[in-house]
């Protein structure tokens, strides 16, 4: 028990310490307000086959946010153990988000098809209204240029700050 309270204590700290990079959020202070706080949510595709969740920060006053999408490949399950050859999920970092009035629009980091290793340029859309976010989403593979789609929805979960 004793050599498993330091490995534990080190790992609380990186998990603590991990910080997603900053992301731009454009609009008027009025429309930012609106976007301010805690969102979570989730994604799906029939298309891609692929699913998974959305966390989106943004603090009351600012013009950046944290924010990072899940993707969990079809037929698999978050797994805790999963190797870096074999990764069961992928965190895609959001790389911008603007709003104007109840759009909100913004672009996912390109990241690589899990089912046939193409980049993928991911853009998102959706409207706001009130504690939700609903829209759809559009991933292109760069390389032939075919298109899948799917949809997102979020709320906010925490408060404005």
């Amino acid at each position: 028990m004793r050599g498993k309270l330091p490995a534990a204590a080190a790992l609380l700290l990186a998990a603590c310490a991990f910080r997603p990079p900053a992301v731009p959020v454009l609009g008027d202070t009025g429309d930012l307000a609106r976007l301010s706080g805690e969102w979570s949510g989730e994604y799906w595709s029939v298309d891609s086959g692929r699913s998974g969740s959305i966390l989106f920060r943004l603090a009351a006053g600012s013009d950046s946010a944290t924010g990072d999408v899940l993707m969990i490949q079809q037929g698999q399950a978050v797994h805790p153990h999963a190797d870096d050859q074999h990764p069961m999920s992928e965190y895609i970092p959001i790389t911008f988000v603007r709003v104007a009035g109840s759009q909100v629009r913004g672009v996912l980091e390109p990241y690589r098809d899990p089912n046939c290793g193409c980049l993928l340029d991911t853009s998102f859309e959706g409207v706001l209204g009130g504690d939700t976010i609903a829209g759809t989403y559009r991933s292109r593979h760069v390389e032939t240029g075919t298109v899948q789609d799917g949809r997102w929805r979020v709320r906010r979960t925490a408060a404005r700050r």
